[in-house]
């Protein structure tokens, strides 16, 4: 990890070599801030690292602070108190209070309760229950697959080799070759309804591994309304997007 100073400001960067940089760059992302240069660029020197990391400094800083702005208001409309997050189709509202807690807790009522470890504030205190949230989702996102993964495998005469969460962008679930159904952790705040039909529909590649008539007859056989439930899944699916 490097370093640059401006003022009392100390900005880390760091430094990463690529084969395919035609230029040295600056990323600046709410993570933090990358130098990308092309490999065999040397730190010290005229055309170094350091020199070009000087020469922007300002530009450095500007950037830092206005995307660490940027995240703090994205974190503030979503994770503070009045604020909305959905749940299985549900938007429900969140309440955060302070509390003698080790670490965020979330109970999910009429709405989400939410207890933040008294020492945590600002930015820190949004991201601590960004990431708890995320892991909260996960969990659930695992236990609703497997479970609707235990109704339909014995009407459909499958065994898949487990079920694992995926981050996959294009696609919400996948039947991959080793036999493991993946569905994504984020269908946790789709309607159950849309998430059962993913995973019918990954099982149901057990059988067939395209989606001829015979693949969609073999998931009607244990999924009759698949059709409404792949429509409910693309219409939240088309809001999940634009939010």
């Amino acid at each position: 990890m490097h370093s640059l100073q401006v003022g009392d400001t100390t900005i880390p960067y760091e430094v990463r070599f690529s084969q395919n940089a035609g230029r040295k760059r600056i990323v600046v992302t709410p993570a933090g801030v990358e130098v990308v240069a092309p490999a065999g660029t040397p730190l010290e020197g005229a055309d170094g690292i350091y020199a070009f990391v000087d020469r922007k400094r300002r530009w450095m800083f500007d950037a830092s602070r206005e995307v660490a702005e940027q995240h703090r208001k994205l974190l503030t409309q979503k994770y503070a108190s009045g604020a909305k997050l959905q749940y299985r189709g549900r938007w429900l509202m969140l309440e955060v209070s302070s509390a003698e807690v080790a670490q965020v807790e979330i109970q999910c009522r009429s709405k989400f309760l939410v207890a933040v470890p008294t020492e945590l504030e600002g930015v820190d205190k949004l991201e601590a229950i960004r990431q708890a949230f995320d892991g909260w989702l996960r969990e659930r996102a695992l236990r609703d697959t497997k479970r609707f993964g235990t109704r339909h495998e014995k009407s459909l005469g499958v065994q898949p080799a487990g079920y694992r969460l995926s981050e996959a962008k294009s696609r919400w679930g996948s039947l991959g070759r080793d036999g493991y159904v993946r569905v994504h952790w984020r269908l946790a705040q789709a309607p159950s309804a849309a998430m059962e039909y993913v995973v019918a529909h990954e099982l149901a590649h057990l059988v067939h591994r395209n989606h001829s008539e015979e693949f969609w007859a073999t998931l009607a056989r244990t999924m009759p309304d698949w059709a409404e439930r792949k429509a409910m899944l693309e219409r939240w699916e088309a809001e999940h997007r634009a939010v």
